[in-house]
């Protein structure tokens, strides 16, 4: 009969360190989620304002700065943000990043020259986006634009640079 005794003891103690691995993982599994995936999550961006359409002159790029509200994780901050837009004659308006595609320097329009360059490495491109000369691999990086109520709402994206097609980083 002492034999028994410590078997029972044996198994008693295996079940009860099974029931507490059990609850520890039904419980690690949620909060685990509930703590890390949303920091994991890719940034989610929104539409940001950047001003009125009547602001604009038809075929003269502006530069325009905005506020863009980032979602990382838990984590929500405003980041000022730069493009370049264009209205075209057709009241149609286009929006590009601010950075050249070669290696992300910032380019500016050159009214004497109706072309956008870039001063680092002497990239130029038409009042389209098109790559007219240098060493950018491709043409400036559109971004998605909406017109609501008179106002410029544009989805900021950050690209992948030095490649020849246009990937968000």
């Amino acid at each position: 009969m002492g034999n028994s005794d410590p078997s029972r003891r044996q198994f008693m103690v295996r079940v009860i360190i099974g029931i507490i691995a059990f609850i520890s993982a039904a419980l690690a599994i949620p909060f685990g989620g509930f703590g890390i995936l949303p920091a994991l999550h890719k940034k989610e961006t929104g539409w940001s304002d950047a001003g009125t359409v009547a602001s604009l002159e038809v075929n003269n790029p502006q530069e325009r700065r905005f506020l863009q509200v980032v979602k990382s994780g838990w984590l929500e901050e405003k980041q000022e943000r730069s493009i370049w837009i264009v209205k075209r004659p057709d009241s149609s308006v286009t929006a590009f990043s601010p950075n050249c595609p070669h290696l992300g320097c910032g380019y500016r329009w050159s009214d004497a020259d109706q072309q956008f360059k870039c001063p680092c490495h002497g990239s130029v491109f038409d009042i389209n986006g098109k790559v007219l000369g240098g060493p950018s691999p491709r043409s400036l990086d559109m971004l998605e634009v909406k017109l609501e109520n008179n106002r410029v709402l544009v989805k900021f994206e950050v690209f992948q640079l030095g490649i020849g097609q246009k990937v968000v980083a």
